[in-house]
């Protein structure tokens, strides 16, 4: 039994015990319901966008201030230490096979000062930079706009021009073509031109093809001559040969009209060439006419009856 006058002195000398413990630990000894003496932690969790004010050791605030990063932080007793992971700047962090958060740099690696992910790499080049195989497993069709992706040597994807093309037509009818080496307008109008004039560009007579690769390139031309052997007694029947010329010099085979006849109105032929061509940037294609026979004028038909046609293949 306790007596009253010493019950006052236990009471003052548990104060005095208690009160420092209580300010610099969060560990408290307390009695129970049942008079027995248990050690206690007192932690407190607090949520908000201002840290609690006078915290103790181990307290818990989930820090709200930035709705995207919200973030669980301890007081340390002289500061706020949020509770992550570390790593290597860049690590991507996932559940290893134990489930436990692990990083692995040779796999998967964010270079977030030039804003690249390396997939099979640490040292990402591109946006996205893929040391392996891709594969996507389902994509959508094709649209009339969309484009084809080719990779350069070092494996960097591009939108490709392959299958690229443009076609034109005659609108002069007046140029005697039955002349050697005429250089034959057939770049009047054009129907399309892909790319506008990134990829060809018409300079009068002729074609400038901008970036290097593989052509194919068609020509068909409407012939009609005209018999003029009333001022020229000399006149007789002909035919007229063309073909390509890069940079000015001839190219490749000759289209042949075959003959013309001035007489009895057999004087309309048409002559056609094609051809495949490996092209550097800024190449220039003209088509050269020739005179296999003899003289005459024979000029392209109606206005739209020929054409010029070039598709890039590769």
């Amino acid at each position: 039994m306790i007596k009253q006058g010493n019950f006052g002195h236990i009471v003052v000398f548990m104060l005095i015990w208690a009160v420092p413990r209580i300010a610099h630990t969060q560990e408290i000894r307390v009695i129970d319901n049942k008079g027995t003496k248990v050690l206690v932690r007192n932690t407190t969790v607090s949520t908000g966008t201002s840290a609690p004010v006078a915290p103790v050791q181990n307290d818990i605030w989930l820090d709200t201030s930035d709705a995207d990063h919200q973030r669980v932080k301890v007081w340390s007793g002289s500061s706020w230490r949020e509770l992550t992971f570390t790593g290597i700047p860049g690590s991507i962090f996932f559940a290893g096979p134990d489930g436990v958060p692990t990083q692995d740099n040779d796999a998967l690696f964010w270079d977030g000062t030039n804003g690249r992910l390396g997939v099979g790499t640490s040292s990402p080049t591109q946006s996205l930079d893929v040391n392996g195989y891709a594969r996507i497993r389902s994509m959508d069709e094709a649209g009339n706009t969309d484009r084809l992706l080719k990779t350069d040597p070092n494996g960097v994807l591009h939108t490709s021009k392959v299958n690229f093309g443009g076609r034109w037509t005659n609108t002069n009818t007046t140029t005697n073509l039955n002349v050697t080496t005429t250089v034959v307008p057939i770049f009047g109008s054009n129907d399309y031109v892909d790319d506008g004039t990134n990829l060809y560009e018409v300079s009068g007579n002729t074609l400038i093809v901008k970036e290097a690769g593989r052509y194919d390139i068609r020509v068909n031309i409407t012939l009609e001559a005209f018999d003029d052997s009333i001022l020229n007694a000399n006149e007789f029947d002909t035919n007229v040969n063309v073909r390509l010329a890069l940079n000015g010099t001839p190219i490749g085979s000759f289209g042949a009209t075959g003959h013309i006849s001035f007489d009895n109105f057999n004087n309309f032929s048409s002559v056609h060439l094609s051809d495949i061509l490996e092209l550097d940037a800024n190449d220039v294609i003209t088509i050269i006419s020739y005179r296999e026979a003899n003289s005459g004028t024979v000029r392209m038909y109606n206005s739209g009856t020929s054409s010029f046609v070039i598709n890039k293949l590769r």
